[in-house]
């Protein structure tokens, strides 16, 4: 059965835009430093994210576990917003070789680099919860 697409327009109505201010509400629960975010970049995220996906439950999976994250690594508002980003852009990718992809396209590896790396490698492994 083919699902119908999510549009833009879709977003302002039931049960998208609901989905969408529960996860804002979530995030804001999550009392991260917003470094200078709003309500409003929260929303943006979470409809484009939304919009990438085109899954309800593939979104609220991914904002759930980067706000767990988050909060596990006393991570920002600005870090979400970049890692909700990094997760849209990989949405039906490979994870694990877009991210030795970039790895290996990295002037040089880092601590921080290798940091991010486990971060996201590792952000949906049900043993690290």
């Amino acid at each position: 059965m083919n699902k119908r697409r999510i549009y833009p327009d879709d977003l302002d109505s039931t049960p998208y835009k609901e989905l969408i201010q529960t996860l804002a509400y979530q995030w804001v629960q999550a009392e991260l430093p917003a470094l200078g975010l709003s309500y409003a970049d929260y929303i943006t995220d979470l409809r484009t994210l939304l919009l990438t996906t085109q899954n309800p439950d593939r979104t609220t999976a991914i904002v759930q576990a980067v706000l767990t994250q988050a909060i596990a690594l006393r991570k920002t508002s600005a870090w979400v917003d970049e890692e909700l980003k990094f997760e849209g852009m990989i949405h039906g990718a490979d994870r694990t070789d877009f991210l030795r992809l970039d790895l290996q396209q990295a002037d040089s590896v880092d601590d921080l680099l290798l940091d991010r790396y486990n971060e996201r490698i590792n952000r949906f492994d049900p043993t690290n919860e």
